[in-house]
């Protein structure tokens, strides 16, 4: 994005490197809770961050977070010195209302004041995010919903193996959006391990955007995963407007810990607030 002029005179077309990332916590380094919890549905360990499962048969469902290893783990070498992790302690069985899968919820003002111009088709959001699993090699989807107005769905699908991958969507806007300048839920990202037949379909259209349907939310997935003993790990989680993936966006402990003290503050070991 360098142009030169005929005069010599050199301009350049930059990015707002401050304050990108719209995820809070997308480097989970904070977790005022725990760093560990067995079979909690919902916010149990780091912030902002949920893990939800059933109907899977699984003995042990384990959310933690662990801590990446520099010169072994790609993501440490970006700066992401934790991730997010679910362990399962033995195969589950494949049934049509089973599901597991990772969630974090956008609060509507920060996505309507981040400058993603959400109706036009020609403005985008990028997610990009680390990614790793103990199974063979497979396909996964993710999912950013809307929820103000008609809830609308964009579902896109990656790879994860045994390797740290590092994976980079971009998503336009779209012209049935709506999302309110307010503080309640404007969108739902999350990242499915296992989705049962009760909430997908073999003909589900990746990377477009339509109206959110609750049995029809990713195409079918295939099942080694969920029944294998396995482990699936997340990190560097950011969405950030424009088209491309840039660096990071790394802020201070301090910073990050009072964005996430919105939604929960611990006096004393007591949460005086929680979503």
């Amino acid at each position: 994005a360098i142009t030169l002029s005929s005069d010599g005179e050199c301009s350049a077309k930059l990015s707002n490197f401050g304050r990108r990332n719209i995820v809070i916590n997308g480097n989970f380094n904070i977790n005022q809770r725990a760093t560990s919890a067995n079979n909690a549905n919902g916010i149990y360990t780091t912030d902002r961050w949920a893990h939800w499962f059933g109907n899977t048969s699984v003995t042990t469902w384990t959310q933690r977070v662990q801590d990446t290893t520099p010169g072994a783990d790609a993501p440490a070498g970006e700066g992401h010195r934790k991730y997010f992790e679910v362990v399962k302690s033995d195969a589950g069985s494949v049934a049509a209302n089973g599901y597991s899968n990772f969630q974090y919820n956008i609060e509507a003002q920060d996505l309507a004041c981040s400058g993603w111009d959400h109706k036009s088709a020609t403005s985008y959001l990028t997610l990009s995010f680390w990614v790793r699993q103990s199974a063979a090699s497979q396909t996964f989807y993710g999912q950013i919903r809307t929820d103000d107005g008609t809830a609308q769905k964009y579902t896109f699908a990656f790879t994860a193996d045994s390797t740290w991958r590092k994976v980079t969507v971009t998503i336009p806007g779209n012209s049935n959006i709506t999302i309110n300048n307010d503080n309640g839920k404007g969108a739902t990202l999350w990242f499915a391990q296992w989705m049962g037949t009760d909430y997908t379909t073999s003909g589900h259209t990746l990377d477009a955007w339509g109206a959110y349907s609750g049995s029809d939310q990713c195409p079918d997935m295939a099942n080694g995963y969920l029944t294998s003993t396995a482990w699936f790990r997340i990190a560097g989680v950011q969405l950030e407007v424009g088209n491309h993936a840039t660096q990071y966006d790394h802020r201070s402990y301090g910073e990050e810990l009072t964005r996430c003290q919105r939604y929960l503050r611990v006096y004393g070991g007591q949460a005086a607030y929680q979503e």
